[in-house]
């Protein structure tokens, strides 16, 4: 086993700052104390005048994100390398249980995407190494969001126990999203009921659905579509009554509850108020709702903070910061979502009435291998094995339905090749200082894909405008952003702290300097960053994942691969 020990540092423990050198043994913590002693062959960090935090875990990311509708252009090798150049050693990410699947097949087709495995058993995940072409480089956890239940509580009851099996803790519903995970009053109770029975944690995004269809059919009809009108169309009322509908069917239904993204003030007071009165319920809250407002949406960055739920008034951001400071708010996720510029803009850089015909006439395989290989829908061309590691799909299969689609298209073979090079020809830089004139038009807010990159920035822009600016201490901090994520969701102790015997996950902040968040800097493969132009206070300097140096100095030193499926276990 390789040892690694790391003098000099100030290390963030739950009752201040221990100033202390930590000792890795292979993979976890072996020892905490002042001038250990280096143990034969071991290197040696010197972490002085740097703060040392128990690795970040975001409780709430989605890499690789089908809506159904949308999806993302990433991959889990870029989305990861992102979060471990923000300090983040493990993400909870989702796996979705389409309609006519459940929830076994659901976790391995995720696991299949992200390890190249389509295995649900977790010893079996960790046994063999990843074969998939981008594998993580940091560790995953994973939550299943439901749509269609079956027809028998019986057979929903063989779904969370599947679930529990597989190492899940918790499943995610919507009270929003017609039709696709949409669920009304009597299904959500199944699904609060069934997750109490096998005591899952019930993550909720909660909008009150008729509340935002109709808000957003006004705007529609009339023609109020432009992206100003984004944060109208779901006002917070939508999001505050379903809080509170979903604190009274939890308690009825005695189940554990966990909301998240809460974008108001309001929410967090009425979980605090539950909390208060005995009732299991966690508050979750995003960088993004305690430094921006909805101001933004006159103006031309507003395509960089399109989100559901959208961004409030200017009175919202102080108001939840309070709250987090007072202890109202358990965690901070960042709901990362990588969109291309692309797709945010609506940048397809054809609009020929016969090619879209034709594409039409294929079948979803063969018009989604030639949209990928082309970047047709997110400006990024594919290798063909990339193309089909992004859908899914086996190179043999891939191969197959592009050369089909190929055949049927060959009469606009010329008009495609010159789209995909139109689309690759565009000048980004251009596009992200001037969104509003270069490629055309931008698209309605009904329209543009919701979700904001946010692996890389949360912790930087945390200790700067939480702790630097006198907010929230470095152990609430480290318990918004590690320990209470790793207790909510049954890692801890293995993950969460900086202590003997757990993983040693572990990020060592620098606070010398002031940097700017520039897009050029994003590891992702979206290629922009809301929080463009706005300064913290230091950087993250190394992150340690399981003992391994996955960054060092700021740089990316890999290795791709060395991530691992982290299951849960009960509450402790």
């Amino acid at each position: 086993m390789n040892d690694t020990l790391i003098r000099n540092g100030r290390i963030v423990t739950a009752s201040g700052l221990l100033d202390a050198d930590i000792w890795i043994h292979g993979e976890i913590i072996a020892a905490i104390g002042r001038e250990l002693p280096a143990p034969a062959g071991a290197e040696t960090v010197d972490a002085r005048d740097c703060i040392l935090l128990p690795g970040i875990i975001d409780p709430h990311t989605h890499i690789v994100l089908d809506t159904g509708g949308f999806r993302t252009a990433d991959d889990w090798q870029h989305g990861t390398a992102s979060a471990a150049l923000g300090g983040v050693t493990t993400v909870i990410d989702f796996a979705t249980q389409f309609p006519g699947q459940d929830t076994r097949i659901a976790m391995a087709n995720r696991h299949h995407q992200i390890l190249g495995i389509a295995e649900t058993d977790p010893a079996a995940l960790q046994a063999r190494p990843a074969p998939t072409p981008f594998p993580p480089h940091i560790d995953y956890a994973l939550h299943c969001m439901l749509t269609v239940l079956p027809a028998t509580d019986a057979e929903l009851d063989r779904w969370m126990a599947d679930l529990k099996a597989a190492g899940v803790s918790a499943i995610k519903i919507y009270t929003t999203y017609r039709p696709f995970y949409y669920q009304d009053d009597a299904v959500l109770l199944r699904s609060l009921r069934a997750a109490a029975r096998a005591d899952l944690v019930v993550m909720v995004h909660a909008e009150n659905d008729a509340i935002v269809t109709a808000a957003t059919a006004a705007h529609v009809q009339a023609g109020q579509t432009s992206l100003v009108y984004h944060g109208q169309a779901r006002p917070a009322l939508a999001e505050v009554e379903a809080v509170q509908r979903l604190l009274f069917l939890a308690h009825e239904a005695r189940c554990e509850l966990y909301v998240v993204h809460n974008s108001v003030g309001r929410s967090v007071e009425l979980i605090a108020r539950a909390r208060q009165n005995g009732q299991r319920v966690y508050s979750e809250t995003c960088p993004q709702y305690l430094l921006a407002d909805e101001r933004i949406y006159a103006g031309p960055a507003a395509w960089r903070w399109i989100m559901q739920p959208p961004l409030r008034d200017p009175y919202q951001p102080a108001y939840l910061m309070q709250l987090l400071a007072a202890g109202a708010v358990d965690t901070l996720g960042t709901d990362h979502c990588d969109y291309t510029i692309a797709q945010k803009l609506g940048l397809r850089p054809w609009q020929d009435e016969e090619v879209a015909a034709a594409m039409a006439e294929l079948s979803p395989d063969q018009r989604a291998i030639v949209e990928a290989r082309l970047g047709l829908f997110d400006g990024r061309t594919r290798t063909l094995a990339a193309a089909a590691h992004a859908l899914g799909l086996d190179l043999d299969t891939a191969r197959t339905r592009e050369t089909e689609a190929l055949r049927k298209l060959q009469p606009y073979h010329e008009r495609l090749q010159a789209a995909a090079q139109e689309l690759a020809a565009i000048d980004w830089d251009a596009v992200r200082q001037d969104a509003q004139t270069v490629g055309g038009p931008q698209l309605p807010f009904t329209r543009t894909p919701g979700g904001l990159p946010g692996l890389q920035t949360a912790l930087p822009l945390m200790v700067t405008y939480g702790v630097m600016a006198g907010h929230i201490s470095w152990p609430q901090l480290a318990a918004l952003m590690s320990t209470n994520p790793a207790r909510i969701f049954r890692l801890f102790p293995r993950k969460g702290q900086v202590q003997v015997g757990a993983d040693a996950d572990l990020v060592i902040y620098d606070l010398h300097g002031e940097y700017e968040i520039s897009d050029a800097e994003q590891a992702t493969i979206g290629g922009f960053t809301p929080y463009a132009g706005r300064k913290v206070q230091g950087r993250v300097r190394d992150t340690f994942v399981r003992g391994q140096a996955v960054t060092r100095d700021g740089q990316l030193v890999g290795p791709a691969g060395w991530g691992q499926y982290i299951p849960s276990h009960p509450p402790v």
